[in-house]
């Protein structure tokens, strides 16, 4: 029969243990029921304790009683159904008839602890009415536990709780020192007096920590003295997580090496991996994170803090395959679809970033980031039509409930892709807004902005004196940049002031050390300078050079051999639709 679910003692008061309430052992001399093999009596009980379970699961305690009194008279040796009975009993009987049921169960059962710890419990929890009774009957009872069962771990427990609960810690710890001389080859007994150690000798209080660490520690060491081939992983393990927990840290990683190098112990493994990363032992703890993958491939977690060493240092290729496996084994949450989407933007696989985007977007279809980092990809790919529906769906989705994911960034992202659709107000539209966002101390994301946008306006020959205050900004917030001063010298260049052009170039080619292929635009603009001034040999030799240099950039690349072939030609490169 199922275990009954532990219910109060008595009715706004504390709740008793949850309680073992299947039949124990008879002891038929003991009872007054005749109870006979097979006989019908038995079936009786049974249909006594059915029934107590039922009317107390709809709440008829009074009706359970009864029946729970029926079959503690034909069983008294269960202790827990004992204790639960007598908890009614209080409710409904009293006090006195509580107690009989819990002394009867005392003497049902000399050889166990339980019945007198119960008792012990009761009184303690229930005291009489009269405060000056002179006899202490809960310390009656775990006296007498104390003396006939001095190797059960669980009275001292008892023990302990109800000196400290009456204020008197000198007798608590009396009864550990009582406890310490006990003889005991049972490392369960060392640790469990370890632990109620733990209660009379709190190591959370910091002031006294060492001292009270020397009183705690001898316990559990105890425990490790005893240990056998078949509990000593258990043990060491248990006594490696009581150091922790007191912070004496070189002992437990000293038994936690041990629990690995003996029994491959997983969970010792997780403990070191901690301590490795308390200690700044970064190297130890991504050894020891990776053995514990090996060790436990499917959980997710473990995965997911191994992808986090990796990306940490910036090894993505590394980290994909455990972000992959968290996904595969515990489902995928939100994060580790964006995690895993940027490290695949990270080793440029575009097209595996574009299928992961997708199927984010299936399971999260309203969430901003899965929109933001799919219009990233798709920009990678340079379809830009798809980049930019994405990018509107993650601003509608963020404006909602994300807001933090319009930043600056954001709009940068989406106005340089609508920039490359052509759609040129509304591009300047969000480069504004990034503008606008960008924090004062992030000077250098905001001249590259200003620049762009600037530059953007010349190419299209709109807000000409506006993209000059925004270039001029960009070199103010970063001065020395070739590429910023490159747009200064163009912005003349488009003002046809052709001198002060040239000026500005070419103090952008003297920065140009050494000269790369990503540089042919500058050379091509002076070029492009030396022939408005008439200087056609200059002109000529300007836009050679950028031509060797071969950009990787197609549209410039072919814009300077056309260039080239014009000047060659005789006939004056049109500028004014050419772009950087």
């Amino acid at each position: 029969m199922c275990a009954l679910p532990g219910l109060p003692l008595v009715a706004g008061r504390a709740a008793a243990p949850v309680a073992d309430l299947s039949l124990g052992t008879k002891a038929p001399e003991k009872s007054d029921l005749l109870l006979k093999p097979g006989g019908e009596i038995t079936a009786d009980v049974l249909a006594h304790y059915s029934a107590a379970l039922q009317f107390e699961s709809s709440g008829k305690l009074r009706q359970a009683l009864e029946h729970y009194l029926a079959v503690f008279k034909a069983d008294p040796t269960n202790a827990d159904l004992a204790a639960h009975t007598a908890g009614m009993a209080m409710q409904f009987q009293g006090r006195d008839a509580a107690l009989k049921i819990l002394e009867e169960a005392v003497k049902a059962t000399p050889r166990s602890p339980a019945p007198l710890l119960n008792l012990a419990r009761f009184c303690s929890t229930y005291p009489p009415e009269d405060l000056f009774e002179k006899e202490d009957r809960a310390l009656q009872a775990v006296t007498t536990a104390l003396t006939q069962f001095p190797t059960h771990a669980e009275v001292y427990d008892a023990a302990v709780l109800i000196h400290l609960t009456q204020n008197q810690r000198d007798k608590a710890v009396q009864v550990m020192e009582q406890g310490a001389r006990q003889p005991s080859r049972d490392p369960q007994f060392w640790l469990a007096l370890g632990r109620t150690a733990g209660r009379v000798w709190p190591l959370g209080q910091a002031e006294f920590q060492t001292e009270y660490r020397q009183k705690v520690e001898p316990f559990f060491e105890k425990a490790l003295q005893h240990v056998t081939k078949r509990d000593a992983e258990q043990v060491t393990l248990e006594v490696a997580q009581q150091c922790l927990l007191t912070n004496d840290l070189e002992r437990a990683r000293e038994l936690c090496e041990k629990l690995v190098t003996e029994h491959n112990s997983l969970e010792a493994r997780k403990l070191l991996y901690r301590l490795y990363e308390a200690a700044e032992e970064k190297d130890k703890a991504l050894a020891t994170l990776e053995g514990i993958v090996k060790q436990a491939p499917t959980d997710a977690e473990e995965r997911r803090l191994l992808a986090g060493e990796y990306e940490k240092r910036k090894q993505p290729q590394k980290a994909i395959p455990q972000l992959e496996a968290a996904i595969q084994n515990g489902g995928g949450e939100i994060g580790d679809y964006v995690k895993l989407g940027w490290q695949y933007f990270y080793t440029q696989r575009f097209e595996d970033m574009v299928r992961l985007g997708q199927r984010s977007i299936r399971l999260f279809p309203t969430h901003p980031f899965v929109h933001y980092q799919l219009a990233i990809a798709h920009r990678a790919r340079e379809d830009w039509a798809a980049s930019v529906r994405h990018f509107a769906e993650a601003e509608q989705h963020a404006s909602a409930n994300q807001a933090e994911l319009l930043d600056h960034l954001f709009y940068y992202q989406y106005g340089i892709t609508l920039e490359r659709m052509e759609r040129f107000e509304d591009a300047s539209r969000m480069l504004e807004k990034s503008i606008t966002l960008t924090p004062r101390e992030e000077s250098k994301t905001a001249a590259n902005t200003l620049n762009f946008l600037g530059y953007m306006w010349l190419e299209q020959g709109s807000h000409l004196d506006k993209a000059g205050e925004f270039i001029t900004k960009a070199n103010e917030l970063l001065p020395n940049q070739p590429a910023y001063i490159d747009s200064l010298g163009w912005f003349h260049y488009k003002k046809a002031n052709y001198p002060a052009a040239l000026k500005e170039l070419q103090r952008a080619e003297a920065l140009l050390q050494p000269v790369a292929p990503e540089d042919a635009e500058i050379l091509e603009h002076i070029g492009l300078t030396y022939q408005a001034l008439g200087d056609k040999p200059k002109a000529l030799d300007y836009l050679e050079r950028a031509s060797a240099l071969k950009t990787p950039d197609t549209r410039i690349r072919k814009r300077i051999e056309d260039g080239l072939k014009q000047l060659k030609g005789g006939s004056k490169p049109n500028v004014d639709t050419e772009k950087k």
